[in-house]
Parts: C-alpha cells; structure tokens; sequence
C-alpha cells in the first residue's frame, strides 16, 4: 500500500471512530440524564412521603399529648376529690360523728356487744378505736389509694401510648 492511498483510508477510519466516539457519548448521555432524572423523581417522592409519614406522626404526637394532659388532670381531680372525701371523713371521726370499731373474739377484751343479728345468729363483739388511730389508719388507707390511682394513671397513659403507636408488646 502507498501512502497515498494509506492516508485516505485512515482519514476514513479516524473519522468513523470520531462518528462512533461521538455516538457513543450521546448515548451515554442520555441513558446518563435519565437516570439523573428517575433519581430525582425517587428523591422527590422519598421527600414526599417522609414529609407525610412525619406529619401523621406529629398529629399522633399532639393526639397522644392532649390525651395524656386530658387523663392528667383527671388524674389530679380524682386526687382532689378523693382528699376533700378522706378530710370530711377525718373530720367526723375526729368530731365523734363517725365512730370506726374492729371485730374482736369474745371474752378477749371488754368491748361493745353488736345486738345485730348476723346472718348466723351470732352476737358479734366489736372494739371502738379511739379517734387518733381511725384517724391513723384513714391516712394510711388514703396514701394507698392514692397509689393505686396514680398506678393506674400510669396504666392508662401505657396503653394509650402503646394503642396510638400501635406498639406491640411481646
């Protein structure tokens, strides 16, 4: 081959691989901006459904938190009326209005005959408390319920939690 006819045929041959190079590249391009552009897409709705997921979180959240204020304040006039009840109680014992005896074994202690009949035909023998220890005793009752009431408070703001989150327990 001479040179004269070599360079033609390379100038040809350059020229198809310019043609095929730049080919290439627009197709790559393309296939390049269209998963640029399903990416953006998957970003937006990504963005998209996080924005939503987090607002019915927070509208649980608010649910959850009203709901939890609401069984506090409960909580708390339970609690008040519960106090006035064992004061006015205290009060009577105190005043003699309300007089608290015991159940006790005949022939064990000089004590107050009930003249009741019982559904067994007994005479139940009964011991009156001073008002000092009904007063104590009422305050130790009360601290109990007072206890309870508050664990069920705590119950309850559990389960409400745990049914808004749709937490499941094991």
């Amino acid at each position: 081959m001479t040179a004269s006819t070599w360079r033609p045929l390379a100038a040809c041959m350059l020229c198809g691989a310019i043609a095929g190079w730049t080919a290439q590249g627009w197709r790559k391009n393309v296939a390049i901006a269209e998963l640029q552009r399903a990416a953006a897409i998957q970003t937006s709705n990504a963005a998209t459904e996080l924005a939503q997921a987090t607002a019915r979180v927070l509208t649980l959240e608010r649910a959850a938190g009203a709901a939890l204020a609401q069984r506090a304040d409960h909580l708390t006039q339970e609690q008040t009326h519960a106090k006035t009840e064992r004061d006015r109680f205290s009060l009577d014992v105190r005043s003699g209005a309300v007089r608290l005896s015991i159940p006790v074994a005949s022939g064990h202690c000089a004590a107050t005959a009930d003249t009741t009949a019982t559904a067994g035909h007994r005479i139940e023998a009964r011991a009156e408390l001073d008002p000092a220890t009904a007063a104590a005793l009422d305050a130790i009752a009360g601290e109990g319920d007072d206890a309870t009431r508050q664990l069920n408070a705590c119950i309850d703001a559990y389960n409400l939690v745990r049914d808004t989150y749709h937490v499941q327990t094991k």
